[in-house]
């Protein structure tokens, strides 16, 4: 595996950053208080997330293949370029038609890079995969402390701010596009063979998946709320980056000295947005210069803990991709859309807040405390016995090693003589000389691929790790397995199959 920061996870962690400076730069163009044009961007851009993700999470689904295909990056890159253009045509000439076709086309290629970006994280090995996500976030609000202020002072800070979004969509798209695709082509593989084979092991527990989707779910609502709120209703008031970075750092620090380190993150980002709104109620009844002093600190705190939840939903989407391969497209989507119609929940629900304001200017005070209460709940009764870690963990058919492998694989019942191709044949003999030799899981993957005459160069292409990795890895295989050569592996194989 490469180093942490080195090769192909500094390039996750490079397009991760763009991503999330992209989306801040995104929430900063569509505010919905920023006048009477466009005032309904932020709610047309959610929904158009929406859509792109239904669009994709459908394909996925059904025909994967579609998707494994070299047109489909350009097919994103050229809806984005083309949303982009009509985006900022509508700015312009204040057309609704433009600007609504432009976050539709916008969103379908910002969803496909983001797809890739998970894609590619998903093939780091869990333990290695949190830190790219967490050093993005932290570096991303360290720059913005800077970059947010400079953009503000350019006329016009809306066109340069949609420039912004634009370079940072670009850079994401450049440092995943082979990465991601080799890993996208990976999963989708994954699926084709279990298709294939017919595999009947039960796939991620319907439970299990469904309450981890609810969960992401509630996240996206707090998010869509709070970015009305931050970027919304009060953005005059602005937000502390640098307070925001610094509340990343912690996360990180915290994260290094705990046993579960995902729950550690939603925990973390649950107490900064309740901290947020519960200095809500107090904004109404503080005088002018206090109250300004009093928003930014709520809207600092809420914007900090909302940027937990986005960081736990790319470690968890990641880490449910690693441990079940197969299933690794369906729930990266079926998460990410989840999460999309959650923040265009809570655009709603801030919207209604606010346009009841007129009627009592109590009403966005109450809307934040129930918000508030409804999260304690949430978390004391409906996740009391929650973990992230125990559900990450439970949606993996990869065995952590080469021996449960092969219990699972003894454990599952026979296929009708006749019917069992070549694939499985050598998946299962695989798995019980992995068992026999003691290989890790990665190792018992090289195995499958040494086993089928693939190359030293293919096999890092196709796994997204470097080549002297793969080096080292076969050299442990021929060690354990007592063989000097690929022929010889393929041999051992080619035997166990004999002996059935």
């Amino acid at each position: 595996m490469a180093r942490a920061f080195g090769g192909f996870p500094l390039r996750c962690c490079i397009a991760l950053a763009a991503l999330v400076l992209g989306a801040l730069a995104l929430n900063l163009f569509v505010v919905p208080s920023t006048g009477s044009y466009p005032s309904y961007a932020g709610f047309a851009a959610a929904l158009a997330a929406v859509a792109a993700y239904a669009v994709l999470f459908a394909l996925a689904r059904r025909s994967p293949a579609v998707l494994d295909r070299p047109l489909a990056s350009w097919i994103g890159l050229g809806s984005f370029a083309a949303g982009s253009c009509l985006v900022g045509l509508g700015y312009a000439a204040e057309s609704t038609p433009a600007s609504l076709a432009g976050w539709l086309l916008a969103s379908l290629g910002t969803a496909w890079a983001v797809v890739l970006a998970g894609s590619a994280l998903a093939r780091l090995e869990p333990s290695k995969g949190l830190t790219p996500v967490l050093a993005a976030f932290a570096a991303v609000y360290i720059a913005s402390s800077v970059l947010v202020p400079l953009l503000g002072s350019v006329r016009p800070a809306r066109l340069a701010l949609l420039a912004l979004y634009v370079v940072a969509y670009l850079v994401a798209l450049a440092c995943v596009w082979k990465p991601g695709r080799a890993a996208f082509s990976f999963f989708a593989r994954q699926r084709a063979a279990d298709d294939e084979r017919g595999d009947d092991r039960p796939r991620v527990s319907r439970p299990r998946a469904s309450v981890l989707i609810a969960v992401m779910f509630a996240m996206g609502l707090v998010c869509g709320y709070t970015a009305f709120v931050v970027y919304g209703s009060r953005e005059s008031a602005g937000v502390s980056y640098v307070a925001v970075a610094a509340a990343m750092l912690g996360v990180i620090a915290a994260s290094r000295f705990a046993k579960s380190r995902t729950d550690v993150v939603f925990h973390f980002g649950l107490l900064l947005v309740l901290a947020g709104l519960l200095v809500v109620p107090f904004v109404a009844q503080t005088a002018s210069g206090e109250r300004v002093a009093l928003v930014h600190v709520s809207n600092t705190l809420l914007a900090a803990g909302s940027e937990c939840f986005a960081m736990l939903v790319w470690i968890v989407l990641a880490s449910c991709g690693a441990r079940r391969p197969s299933q690794a497209l369906s729930l990266l989507l079926g998460g990410r859309l989840s999460v999309a119609g959650g923040m265009l929940g809570g655009l709603v629900v801030g919207a209604c807040a606010s346009s009841l304001s007129a009627v009592n200017p109590l009403v966005p005070d109450v809307v934040a405390v129930g918000f508030a209460f409804a999260l304690v709940a949430y978390a004391l009764v409906g996740l009391r016995r929650f973990s992230f870690e125990d559900a990450v963990a439970g949606a993996g058919d990869v065995p952590a090693t080469a021996a449960a492998a092969a219990i699972e694989a003894a454990a599952a019942p026979e296929a009708p003589e006749g019917r069992e191709g070549p694939t499985a044949a050598i998946e299962r003999n695989c798995d019980a000389l992995a068992c026999k030799g003691g290989l890790t899981g990665r190792e018992t993957e090289i195995l499958k691929m040494l086993a089928r005459g693939r190359s030293a160069p293919f096999i890092a292409q196709e796994l997204v790790i470097s080549p002297n990795t793969v080096k080292t890895h076969v050299k442990h295989i021929y060690a354990k397995l007592d063989a000097h050569s690929q022929q010889e592996i393929i041999n051992l194989v080619d035997g166990g199959r004999a002996a059935e």
